[in-house]
């Protein structure tokens, strides 16, 4: 009898050695876990933090162009008067989007430049969203090292999830090795058009 309970005793020890183990192997599996998404969160918290450096740079640029052209007070001419035509370029006042007001004998013409809008990217038709982007650089005569930061601000859905993981593998990626990248990575071209649009986009800087 005595024998019996000893037995038992010892089966019932060995179970619960088993269950601690096991406890024990939960516990350094979770912990582990537990390790990888802080690491993981960690980095996102400094991918996060760069992004908003770069996007309060771009702002603290954008603010400072305006305020250059803001503080000159003086109007400029900008033409002459011609004997054959009889028109003349009234007057300029730099900071402003319009363009210049001519006057023609009693008939006067106000000519505008239309509103133009960075275009935003979600993902399709990236060839045509970057001749439109171009454009608006060339337009508004942007700096080559304020491109991607400003791009940046119009991606939505996929492509501005794409590129957060493409900055953060690519930290001193340039607008040319983006344009190549998004056109590999959303549209269907092979990968020598992909080479040969990197390298109009090279070419005309």
């Amino acid at each position: 009898m005595a024998e019996t309970r000893s037995k038992s005793n010892e089966e019932h020890l060995k179970k619960l050695d088993r269950e601690v183990s096991d406890l024990g192997m939960a516990i350094k599996s979770s912990d582990q876990t537990l390790k990888a998404v802080c690491t993981k969160q960690e980095r996102m918290e400094q991918l996060m933090m760069h992004m908003n450096g770069k996007y309060e740079s771009i702002v603290s640029m954008l603010a400072q162009m305006s305020g250059n052209k803001l503080d000159q007070k003086e109007k400029r001419a900008i033409g002459i008067a011609t004997p054959h035509t009889g028109s003349r370029v009234l007057e300029f006042e730099p900071g402003k989007t319009s363009a210049p007001v001519y006057e023609r004998g009693e008939n006067r013409m106000n000519t505008k430049l239309p509103k133009i809008d960075f275009p935003y990217f979600s993902g399709e038709g990236p060839r045509e969203w970057l001749r439109k982007a171009r454009k608006y650089f060339q337009i508004h005569q942007v700096p080559k090292e304020m491109r991607l930061g400003i791009a940046e601000i119009y991606l939505k859905g996929k492509a501005d999830i794409w590129f957060q993981w493409f900055i953060y593998s690519q930290p001193n990626a340039n607008w040319g090795l983006f344009s190549a990248e998004i056109c590999r990575r959303f549209s269907d071209t092979t990968a020598e058009e992909v080479i040969e649009v990197f390298s109009k986009i090279r070419q005309r800087g």
